[in-house]
This record gives structure tokens, C-alpha cells and sequence, in this order.
């Protein structure tokens, strides 16, 4: 089991990643709260029999959201690969450089664990991340339905 000095460690070795990671969660979480912000206020203009128009640019917005919350559910897995072929890399420099010296298991598992990190960390992004961009890609369908835009 791996001590917090270790897991500390771990993410100091893989902060480059972790970071444009934690970027990209923060984007997610940002338009998904913007998203029903903005459907609420289109359900609100639809119930007053609001003037169709007046959807448009709040519909025009939700499609700009959706295509950043798409990239980034599509380009986290390819980060935290990124961060794995990174950690992959770092535990074979640390046995070429320590060859002879049979340090055994204990050489590779920093840069191992680091690729795990990265992984997990990638897919942790990207599973929430794709599945709110199809959530609210069927939620705009339908409310531009119910609008009678001609999109």
C-alpha cells in the first residue's frame, strides 16, 4: 500500500499532466453549471411564449459550450496517456541508469505509478466529461424541438 509521501511524490512527478487534467475538470464542471443556466433561462422564454428569435443566440451558446465540452471529452483519455507513455519512459530511463546495481521492482515502480496516476486521471476526466456533452446535446435537440427552431 502506498504511503501519502509516495502518492505526494507520485503527483509531483506527474504534475505537468495532472494539471492540464485538472484544467479540463474545472472547464467541465464551469460549462456544465453554465449549461443549466442556460437551459433554464431558454425553459423560462419558451413558457412565456417568448418570441422564437429570442432563443437563438442562447441555443447559438449552448452549441459553443457543447463543442469545447466535447474536445475536452475526447482529448483527456489522449492526456492521460500521454502522462502514462511519460511515466512508462521515465521507469525505463531509471533502469538503464541503474543497470547492474539490482535495484529490482523498487526502480520502476515510481515511474509505473505515475502512469497509473496519469490513466486514472485521464479517464476520471473524460467519462463524467462525455457523458454531460451527450446529456446536453439530446436536452438542446429536444428543447429545439419543443422551440420550433429550424436548426
Amino acid at each position: 500500500m502506498m504511503s501519502s509521501f509516495d502518492l505526494k511524490h507520485t503527483l509531483l512527478l506527474g504534475w505537468p499532466i495532472l494539471s492540464v487534467l485538472l484544467v479540463f475538470s474545472i472547464l467541465t464542471v464551469s460549462i456544465f453549471f453554465e449549461c443549466l443556466s442556460l437551459f433554464r433561462h431558454i425553459r423560462e422564454i419558451l413558457a412565456s411564449q417568448g418570441e422564437k428569435h429570442s432563443v437563438k443566440p442562447l441555443f447559438d451558446r449552448v452549441e459553443q459550450r457543447l463543442a469545447v465540452l466535447g474536445t475536452l471529452a475526447n482529448s483527456a483519455p489522449f492526456v492521460g496517456l500521454l502522462g502514462t507513455v511519460i511515466g512508462i519512459i521515465r521507469a525505463f530511463h531509471t533502469i538503464s541508469q541503474a543497470s547492474g546495481s539490482g535495484g529490482g521492482m523498487a526502480l520502476v515502480a515510481g515511474g509505473i505509478s505515475e502512469a497509473l496516476v496519469s490513466t486514472a486521471a485521464g479517464l476520471a476526466v473524460a467519462i463524467p466529461a462525455s457523458m454531460l456533452f451527450n446529456y446536453f446535446t439530446f436536452k438542446n435537440e429536444k428543447l429545439m424541438e419543443n422551440a420550433g427552431t429550424d436548426e
